[in-house]
């Protein structure tokens, strides 16, 4: 047992901080019997087994992880940029000229924040491998300094590092894991080659107990992190979905329309109305008529790309926003085969009774300034759709005036 007094206050430190870690874990998540049922040898090994792969392979939305890690990409490149002046500006207080050293790594810095800025578009979905990548090179760069050979003290910039930086990716928490235990076990080789014995010593028991709990912290972290947003994310679908018929309900589907059309993204919009919908709940009954709702959007969906925006707007009627159809002819002939599709759905074959719907639609150019226009000129030709006896569409295809 090492009898230094820092290195007893060091180890009964890390002690404290690893039962308050786990004390948390098991406090603060009561429902997850994981680690709970492993501390008390306890339970089902294969359900604590899978709940193990499951806590590890939890998966984020691939494009909010490598948005989320381009941001932390150059978060970490501006703090190296700002450390390295600040580190330029000491020298040339301390010493009267700054070190080469210093220089270099600003300019490394500044040029990489730069190109990261410049092409966004083409890291961007390189970026979750970029930043474990910059990541552990950082990690074993300081390590490498910190149990240099001829060290006479024990470091704990590397230590501290490695409990910042790899909870910052947003990413599976194995390989969060993975980064933590590669850079632990290297700083282990690297201080091997460090002279003087006791501080080689103390550094082997820091290492060991800060790789664990880095460990325990960046999992934990992460899953929490990945979790609470596919939590948000389910909230959001639910709040902006239709429970029926699984489309954009009103709220979420005119969101998303109102922001194409004032970014002036040309497209067609279509109201879409079952015909005699009412009647349809009258005689054959409301579970028949929420069938016929399943049933149209079924159709809608299948009839149009998942960039277009499908929504009920309510009751028996439904809009559609069709990104990039301009083209009458064609926007005329897809309505026709929209309105065939339809038909396909049988109320009733003993009475030969099958769904028809009424369409009105406006062609947008981008030329009309709001939603509310666009609705309001597409609102017009469906009414002239109903004037007309029904099961039909009417369509302008003229500019907004």
């Amino acid at each position: 047992m090492i009898r230094n007094p820092a290195s007893m206050f060091w180890f009964y430190t890390c002690f404290a901080l690893l039962a308050v870690s786990l004390f948390g874990l098991v406090w603060y998540d009561k429902q997850r019997t994981v680690v709970v049922s492993i501390l008390c040898g306890c339970g089902d090994m294969k359900t604590i087994w899978n709940r193990i792969i499951g806590f590890l392979n939890i998966e984020p939305d691939p494009e909010i992880a490598r948005a989320e890690n381009f941001k932390i990409a150059k978060l970490i490149l501006l703090f190296g940029l700002l450390s390295s002046l600040l580190r330029i500006a000491l020298e040339k207080i301390l010493y009267g000229q700054p070190l080469y050293e210093a220089m270099i790594c600003c300019g490394v810095f500044g040029f990489l924040l730069v190109f990261c800025s410049v092409n966004w578009y083409d890291l961007k979905r390189f970026s979750t491998a970029l930043v474990k990548m910059a990541i552990l090179c950082i990690l074993l760069a300081v390590a490498f300094f910190d149990y240099y050979p001829s060290v006479s003290v024990s470091a704990f910039l590397f230590l501290l590092l490695l409990v910042i930086l790899p909870p910052m990716v947003f990413d599976k928490p194995w390989k969060l894991l993975a980064i933590v235990l590669a850079a632990g076990m290297i700083a282990l080789v690297f201080n091997r080659m460090v002279l003087d014995e006791a501080v080689r010593t103390q550094n082997i028991l820091r290492i060991i107990l800060v790789t664990f709990l880095s460990s325990v912290f960046t999992g934990y972290f992460s899953f929490s992190r990945i979790r609470s947003l596919q939590m948000r994310q389910s909230t959001q679908v639910e709040a902006e979905h239709d429970p029926l018929t699984g489309l954009y309900n009103r709220g979420g589907g005119v969101m998303l329309i109102r922001r194409y059309v004032e970014r002036h993204e040309s497209g067609a919009f279509l109201i879409i109305d079952i015909d005699d919908f009412k009647m349809v709940n009258d005689q054959y009954g409301h579970q028949m008529g929420d069938e016929v709702l399943k049933d149209v959007s079924k159709i809608l969906q299948s009839s149009f790309m998942k960039s277009d925006i499908v929504m009920r707007m309510g009751g028996d009627e439904f809009a559609v926003y069709v990104l990039g159809m301009v083209d009458y002819t064609v926007s005329c002939r897809r309505l026709e085969e929209l309105n065939k599709a339809i038909r396909t759905i049988m109320i009733s074959k003993k009475d030969g009774r099958y769904v028809t719907v009424s369409i009105g639609g406006a062609i947008n150019d981008g030329s009309y300034p709001n939603y509310e226009s666009l609705y309001t000129a597409a609102d017009q030709y469906l009414y002239r759709t109903k004037a007309r006896g029904k099961d039909g569409y009417s369509l302008l295809g003229t500019s907004y005036k």
